[in-house]
């Protein structure tokens, strides 16, 4: 093919990928202002979009705050507002971070949770509840939420030291390490919770995962992790397409493959930590997202990781929507619902993986 024929279909894939990210990004919007719409309290679509609108420093003058009642103000604001945010971020971070960990493993089945990010979070959230009383806080995180974003890179890691040999990490041998770690913290976060007595009810519902408790400060303090986040992984989505075609076409085409695994890794760690701190343990985000949107728009890191990222949020906000309105009575987990929508995804996968292999 001539260069100027591979020029063009490249402009063309360009053009395509452009079209996708803003119907993507339009979608997300629509999702979360219908979102807002959901609750016990009702509140119009009309009233909803005024009261956003109040925000908007150019927007303001023209809405007729005489229109708006304080207590739905009040009610989108300071509850749906930031939960539905939270759900965002967190789905955007967990399906980036779970891009990451399959372009690096060159495996659909692998997850963001994968090298003991989830454990480490929960032991370090159940050692906060039952046994610190201090307030310490970092990054505009509370108490709890600071040991579980710190545990959480702790025991990353430490999978990292134990996997290393020499001065490679093998992938088996992290993936061991992943599984073996996991292992052991969750019997330790069993234990901490035999112990609990009557605090057992709030560690189950972090564990389960949600956003029910969501404030401002905690948005505030996951934006950067989650944004730069991505936007670093973006820079070496090439990495990661070479990456896929494995370690020696990647040397050969001048990836420096140990660094460039070990420092994406690190990033998808991060972003895992500070999702998990603010969210509790929501599971199969970083594990279904990514591969239904490599189905549909295919393998390219280049479109694949903002396109998760953005069905990703759309997702968690879809979930907790549907966690807010579910019994009619009390709200279930989001992880509940990720859950079931998950776990016959995953059987697909098996089966289809399954079936491949035979053939």
């Amino acid at each position: 093919m001539s260069t100027d024929k591979v020029e063009g279909a490249y402009i063309k894939r360009s053009s395509r990928w452009k079209l996708i990210l803003v119907a993507l990004i339009v979608a997300l919007v629509v999702t979360i202002i219908a979102s807002l719409n959901i609750g016990y309290a009702s509140i119009s679509f009309s009233e909803i979009l005024d009261i956003l609108g109040k925000q908007i420093p150019f927007l303001s003058g023209s809405i007729n705050s005489a229109s708006i009642s304080p207590t739905s103000e009040a009610i989108i604001i300071q509850i749906r507002l930031p939960r539905v945010l939270a759900g965002a971020l967190v789905g955007a971070g967990l399906a980036a971070a779970g891009v990451v960990y399959q372009g690096i493993f060159r495996n659909p089945m692998a997850d963001s949770y994968l090298l003991g990010a989830s454990a480490g979070a929960s032991v370090g959230y159940t050692v906060a509840v039952l046994y610190v009383t201090s307030a310490l806080s970092l990054i505009g995180l509370g108490t709890a939420q600071t040991f579980a974003f710190i545990f959480a890179l702790l025991t990353v890691f430490l999978v990292f030291f134990i996997s290393r040999v020499g001065n490679r990490i093998p992938i088996t041998t992290l993936l061991l390490s992943g599984i073996v770690v996991n292992i052991f913290l969750l019997a330790i976060e069993t234990l901490m919770e035999l112990r609990s007595g009557r605090a057992l009810t709030g560690i189950v519902a972090w564990l389960a995962g949600g956003f029910s408790n969501i404030v401002w400060v905690q948005i505030w303090a996951v934006i950067p992790f989650v944004f730069i986040g991505i936007a670093i992984t973006y820079f070496f989505t090439r990495d990661l397409n070479m990456l896929s075609m494995g370690d020696d076409t990647a040397q050969h085409l001048g990836v420096n493959t140990e660094r460039v695994r070990v420092f994406l890794l690190v990033i998808a760690s991060l972003m895992t930590a500070a999702a998990v701190a603010i969210s509790g343990v929501i599971g199969f985000v970083g594990l279904i997202i990514p591969h239904m949107t490599r189905l549909v728009i295919g393998p390219d890191h280049r479109i694949l990781l903002p396109a998760s990222a953005i069905v990703g949020a759309m997702f968690l906000v879809i979930c907790d929507a549907a966690a807010r309105v579910a019994t009619g009575v009390s709200e279930l987990p989001v992880g509940v619902i990720t859950a079931l929508v998950g776990t016959p995804f995953f059987i697909y996968l098996l089966r289809r993986r399954k079936t491949t292999y035979s053939l």
